[in-house]
């Protein structure tokens, strides 16, 4: 299974994060993603990952399916378990199922909030409850262009074109 395929799922997870138009994570949950952070070791690994798996398959995208899979971290981290391959591709960088889809979250986060942020035309409708942590905005802004690229290779790249 394609790393880059729970990149895909991550986005959409995060764009109904943002609009509210699907159901919301638990309060741990929010609580786990508010928690995790960022570094450059996790970044280096994520990236590593998800250079490694340049295999093509396509992602789901019947929304029903997406929705139900995305509902708590448990049945993302549960997705991503259920394929040894994605597993054993992402131990190969030191990474795990749960890390990987919270990390991915976090990265995504960040991107939309900062860019959001960035325009006064959309930082009025960003729900501030609901904004990455300081340091992680912090992480976000020095290390930018990186996290721009990944995201690109994992959204433009499915042949693995640089």
């Amino acid at each position: 299974m394609r790393l880059n395929k729970y990149v895909f799922y991550v986005a959409v997870f995060v764009l109904t994060v943002f609009s509210g138009s699907l159901r919301a994570l638990t309060a741990a949950d929010q609580k786990e993603i508010q928690q995790f952070q960022l570094t450059e070791d996790f970044l280096h690994r994520y990236e590593a990952a998800s250079a490694a798996n340049r295999s093509h398959e396509d992602a789901e995208t019947d929304p029903k399916k997406v929705a139900a899979m995305m509902s708590s971290l448990d049945a993302m981290t549960a997705k991503v378990e259920s394929n040894p391959g994605t597993v054993a591709l992402i131990a190969q960088h030191g990474l795990k199922p749960r890390e990987v889809v919270v990390g991915g979250i976090v990265l995504m986060r960040v991107a939309m909030a900062d860019s959001a942020l960035a325009n006064p035309a959309t930082a009025r409708y960003v729900d501030k409850d609901k904004l990455p942590s300081e340091a992680n905005m912090a992480f976000y802004r020095r290390h930018k262009a990186e996290i721009t690229k990944l995201m690109q290779n994992s959204f433009g790249n499915s042949d693995g074109d640089k």
